[in-house]
């Protein structure tokens, strides 16, 4: 059966050579006669073409075509297609080596991401491209060598996606050549997305530990603060100014859980009631806090170390003061003419509140005997024992006298001010609080988002089991200067209350007396007696913290910390920093203060530290923008690539090895039946491109079925 360009279908047995090859087959070389012309009122079923000489038409019969600089243009066309697939094997692997690479100063990663977001548009193109040219190639080999029609037509249909469905659909037939056509046109979408999937940016938590130092309170800064501050009255300035500072900042300072100057503040365990409990348990505070009296201190500790990045978890453990104040008892304010009430007796003032900050008072100290001057000397045997068991030498064997004296709180009296009666006439009286003074050892849990930190739970010490009866106040220079500076931190030269006085009644407005004119009496003073003790208690705690917190070392409120960790002092735990600081032969757990002091002062001197260091150890947490690859879309990636570079590069191969000259369109169009319908009857006929004319000089190239084919072979002559 012989296929030929016929305007009804013919079966033939024998080919007829045409013996005029310039012309279209069955007409002659010459202009048709003109058709008769038709008659008026009938209608025409037939036309008549005419057919005239086509200029270049071959008048020989002549080889197959030679290769030239058009087809080797071509060629290299051919190539660069199918060669544009590595493109996208070269982003997949591009995308795998910015797996888990961090996008901060990474040039390359969005250069990838761009050429990802072209990826759907270049891949459907590239592949439609690759496959349609492919399959005619494919198409054209499998002709000269023979092949079913319908592979044929299979083949040159699937020349898009929509394609090839409808031709498997029109065939009403499905082949393993068809399915595997719609598993590779499948890919054409998938690839698409693939590239524009293939990575995407998300977070990585990368853990680490590092090394931090914090302000201790504790022995050893106590120590410091006598060797610097509290001699010869160093830095009472310094801490009276961040004192202000700190008790006139904003309400909303005064609760978030840094101080003005960021360093963390540590709440105190009798806000919540934990001083007495002994269990072991961490207590997790809340997230907002209300009221600055939650807090030991105003002011927090400061920190170094911490890293620019990421999320600091780590414990610290610390001490303060702590106040025990039962209620208010009141009294007239002592006077020596009844006419001016404001004129002190200061005899009888000295009777009921003896204190360091009466203006008859000189210098002395407040505990006896009098004119105790050295710092080694703390007192006598007693206040001895008592101080050394503060520094944590609860061994000292005076502590095993039985004395009374000895084990008890130290007492602490504070007085204030207020008008009494008709204060119009000037009358006024005394509130005067009888407190328990001690101290507390809290372990706090911390977490610090870059160098914004927040203390997240609490709970008592494990490892500080110094008594809370004794206090660095029991040594008489602390006491001295405590109780001479604090209560004139802010200074006050009109007649009314302090601003600590006003904080101590109300610690949510502002300590100030805020007023246009002159003010009452009752007005420029505060009743504390109206102040329930246990908060009172707490507002003092808080108050006093404060201003003993920056007496004992205000240089580490000034900023600008150095970060070189060894400044800071040896690695110590705060309950034993004394010990850092001494001789291997000394210890302030097992000598007393008379034996460690003179190492101790001459070491400290010496060094230009703003503060003790204690040491902890913090894990972080650093959060980074990574670029994560989806190896699954990787791989479908590197599939559709890979199997469409290689069907192009087959493809190729076989348009090398295909001899016969491009004569596909529809393959069965050439007939008045629908193409697909005759493809579909004709499906199982086998088919070649090849030689009619085999037995002949002059060989003659057609689509035949049912005849004997030569091969096409180059060098011999075709008509």
């Amino acid at each position: 059966m012989l296929f030929a360009l016929l305007h009804e279908p013919t079966f033939l047995s024998k080919c007829r050579r045409n013996r005029f090859p310039n012309h279209v087959l069955g007409y002659s070389p010459e202009p048709s006669a003109q058709p008769a012309p038709i008659t008026q009122g009938s209608r025409s079923k037939t036309w008549a073409t005419t057919v005239t000489r086509i200029p270049s038409w071959p008048e020989e019969a002549r080889p197959l075509r030679k290769r030239n600089c058009i087809s080797f243009l071509y060629t290299i066309g051919d190539v660069l297609l199918v060669l544009l697939p590595i493109y996208f094997i070269l982003l997949g692997v591009a995308v795998t080596t910015l797996n888990g690479k961090r996008t901060k100063g990474n040039a390359f990663g969005p250069k990838v991401e761009s050429a990802m977001d072209l990826g759907p548009t270049i891949f459907l193109i590239v592949f439609a491209a690759i496959s349609g040219r492919s399959m005619k190639m494919i198409a054209r080999y499998l002709a000269e060598r023979g092949s079913k029609l319908s592979t044929l037509e299979l083949l040159m249909a699937s020349q898009s996606v929509w394609g090839t469905v409808e031709s498997q659909v029109l065939m009403q037939r499905l082949t393993l050549v068809g399915a595997n056509l719609l598993f590779l046109w499948t890919l054409s979408p998938l690839g698409g997305q693939a590239s524009l999937r293939l990575m995407r940016r998300d977070n990585r938590a990368a853990e680490s530990s590092t090394k931090l130092r914090y302000m201790s309170i504790c022995p050893g800064s106590a120590m410091w603060g006598m060797a610097t501050t509290y001699e010869e009255n160093g830095k009472f300035a310094d801490a009276a100014a961040l004192y202000s500072a700190a008790l006139l900042a904003p309400q909303a300072s005064k609760v978030r859980p840094q101080d003005p100057w960021g360093n963390v503040k540590i709440p105190s365990l009798e806000a919540y009631n934990l001083s007495k409990s002994n269990s072991a348990d961490w207590f997790n505070l809340p997230s907002r806090i209300s009221s600055p009296e939650v807090y030991s201190s105003l002011v927090g500790l400061p920190l170094v170390g911490l890293p620019p990045n990421g999320t600091s978890r780590f414990t610290l453990e610390t001490s303060y003061l702590t106040v025990d104040c039962g209620p208010f008892s009141q009294t007239l304010y002592p006077s020596n003419i009844s006419s001016n009430p404001m004129h002190t007796n200061w005899t009888k003032l000295e009777e009921l509140v003896p204190g360091q900050v009466w203006a008859d008072k000189s210098v002395w100290n407040p505990f006896e005997p009098q004119n105790r001057t050295t710092i080694q000397d703390p007192g006598d045997g007693v206040y001895l024992g008592r101080f050394d068991a503060f520094v944590g030498n609860t061994n000292a064997s005076v502590l095993d006298r039985g004395n009374d004296t000895v084990r008890t709180h130290r007492g602490l009296l504070y007085t204030s001010l207020y008008p009494s009666g008709d204060s119009e006439n000037g009358d006024f009286a005394l509130n005067i609080g009888r407190c328990s003074l001690a101290q507390s050892h809290a372990e706090a849990m911390l977490r610090c988002d870059e160098d914004s930190c927040v203390t997240e739970k609490i709970r008592k010490s494990l490892s500080d089991h110094r008594p809370v009866a004794y206090t660095s106040l029991e040594h008489h220079l602390i006491m001295y200067g405590l109780a001479q500076n604090f209560p004139l931190a802010v200074s006050s030269s009109g007649a009314f209350s302090s601003a600590t006085e006003r904080f101590l009644a109300n610690s949510s407005s502002y300590p100030f007396l805020q007023q246009n004119g002159h003010p009452t009496a009752k007005e420029s003073y505060v009743d504390l007696s109206v102040v329930p003790p246990d908060v009172f208690s707490r507002r003092l705690s808080l108050l006093l913290n404060t201003y003993y917190q920056l007496s004992i070392r205000p240089t580490g409120y000034f900023g600008s910390l150095s970060t070189n960790l060894s400044r800071y002092g040896p690695d110590t735990l705060p309950s034993t920093d004394l010990n850092a600081y001494l001789p291997a032969n000394l210890s302030a757990t097992s000598h007393s203060i008379e034996e460690w002091w003179p190492p101790f002062r001459d070491l400290v001197q010496g060094t230009d530290a703003p503060f003790i260091g204690a040491t902890t150890m913090g894990n972080v947490t650093t959060v980074e923008e990574i670029f994560v690859c989806d190896f699954a879309w990787l791989a479908l990636l590197f599939a559709s690539s890979t199997i469409i570079f290689i069907t192009g590069a087959i493809a190729l191969i076989l348009k090398r090895k295909t001899v016969g000259p491009e004569l596909f369109g529809f393959v069965t169009s050439m007939t008045t039946l629908d193409a697909m319908e005759r493809a579909r009857l004709l499906k199982d006929v086998e088919v070649f491109v090849g030689d009619v004319h085999g037995e002949k000089d002059v060989g003659h190239i057609a689509l035949a079925a049912g005849v004997s084919v030569r091969k096409l072979e180059r060098g011999r002559l075709y008509a």
